[in-house]
């Protein structure tokens, strides 16, 4: 499987065997086995998905610059084997970080990270004090990369009154029966267009600097040690890009504190947890507190509730476009996640809360 493939990259060994891995959704990705100096060496082979990712060589350029600056930063810091705790990639033959078939296939492939693990849901307050670590680290570690050598691979991006803006447009369109079934939802979606504006405003003016951020901080996005349930590193790098930090915390905080996820069965009892969203808050300001200026510090808890709601809003523009862009496995999923979301924003401020009493207890605090 994939041999021809496989014999474009620089590993070292005789091939074994491959098998299909993880449950990602997007791209094709194997996990590889080689046998080396009688031991079995492991990689991570993907094809990326071109209909998703239609510019790959400019994702692909953004994950090499972004990889290789934060292995760099690791063996400054007295790290070895900086492959062992994030992803790395493997070169290509001919020196390149992905190859292109005859067929137009994209690869790359990347070290396997062995003592690593993934969680759907924060697993207690512990592990989302290490989701807030990772994200916080990794912010760290791309502070000084300037954000102006990476491609925007996704333009407008958490830029909230574009959002608002599909909104409109797809609410003009949309068919009556979706619009009477979701009327509740647009109107509280209307009432909360205020919150729009609240940090591309400061982004625009300066007052928020842009960086490099990683724009997808999930919590299967964390890869946490089998051993000792430390954070080892942010994954999927495909979304990384220029932004601002309050993007990423925004939204790590909105999915590592509610811990009935996206799809719960019961809005009702959807609620953003206090003490998840304050132990995420904990961790990342443990690591980012060093490069965080005043503004980001002052607009933390309100990057929370702009993103819980964009991300609402654009589960119920999909839901009256006709479910064009998020997958769904049933009439109305879309409707039912934005009405989870909503839930969330209405009962926000015990988090808001606990939060900003971490952020006033943080070290250094301006």
């Amino acid at each position: 499987m994939h041999e021809d493939v496989l014999s474009r990259f620089a590993v070292p060994g005789k091939y074994l065997r491959s098998m299909p891995f993880g449950a990602g959704l997007i791209n094709e990705t194997s996990l590889c086995e080689f046998q080396d100096n009688g031991s079995i060496r492991k990689y991570i082979l993907q094809r990326i998905n071109t209909k998703v990712f239609s510019r790959p060589e400019s994702v692909m350029r953004n994950v090499e610059i972004v990889t290789l600056h934060i292995q760099e930063r690791l063996r400054a810091e007295g790290v070895t084997d900086p492959e062992s705790l994030t992803p790395a990639l493997v070169r290509t033959t001919d020196g390149g970080a992905h190859h292109l078939d005859a067929a137009g296939g994209f690869w790359r492939m990347f070290h396997f990270i062995e003592t690593g693990r993934v969680f759907d849901t924060a697993q207690g307050l512990g592990h989302a004090f290490e989701i807030g670590r990772a994200l916080g680290r990794f912010q760290a570690l791309v502070a000084d990369l300037p954000p102006e050598r990476l491609d925007d691979t996704l333009p407008g991006f958490h830029h909230t009154p574009i959002v608002l803006d599909q909104f409109d447009a797809a609410l003009r369109t949309a068919v009556r029966e979706r619009v009477r079934e979701a009327m509740n939802e647009i109107s509280y979606a209307q009432r909360r267009r205020s919150l729009a504006p609240l940090l591309t405003g400061p982004m625009r003016s300066g007052k928020v600097p842009v960086r490099v951020t990683h724009n997808d901080p999930k919590v299967n996005n964390v890869m946490v040690d089998t051993r000792t349930g430390e954070a080892l590193c942010m994954l999927d790098l495909d979304t990384v890009k220029p932004g601002i930090a309050l993007f990423d915390i925004g939204d790590c905080v909105r999915s590592a504190a509610n811990p009935q996820g996206e799809d719960a069965e019961r809005p009702g009892d959807v609620r953003l947890d206090p003490e998840l969203a304050a132990s995420v808050v904990r961790g990342y300001l443990g690591e980012a507190r060093g490069f965080l200026v005043k503004a980001e510090l002052d607009l933390l808890t309100v990057s929370v509730r702009v993103i819980t709601y964009e991300l609402g809003v654009r589960f119920l523009t999909d839901f009256l476009r006709g479910d064009v862009y998020f997958r769904i496995r049933y009439p109305g999923h879309n409707l039912h996640r934005a009405r989870v979301q909503f839930k969330l924003l209405r009962d926000i401020q015990p988090a808001e809360e606990r939060m900003e009493a971490e952020i006033a207890s943080a070290p250094g605090r301006y």
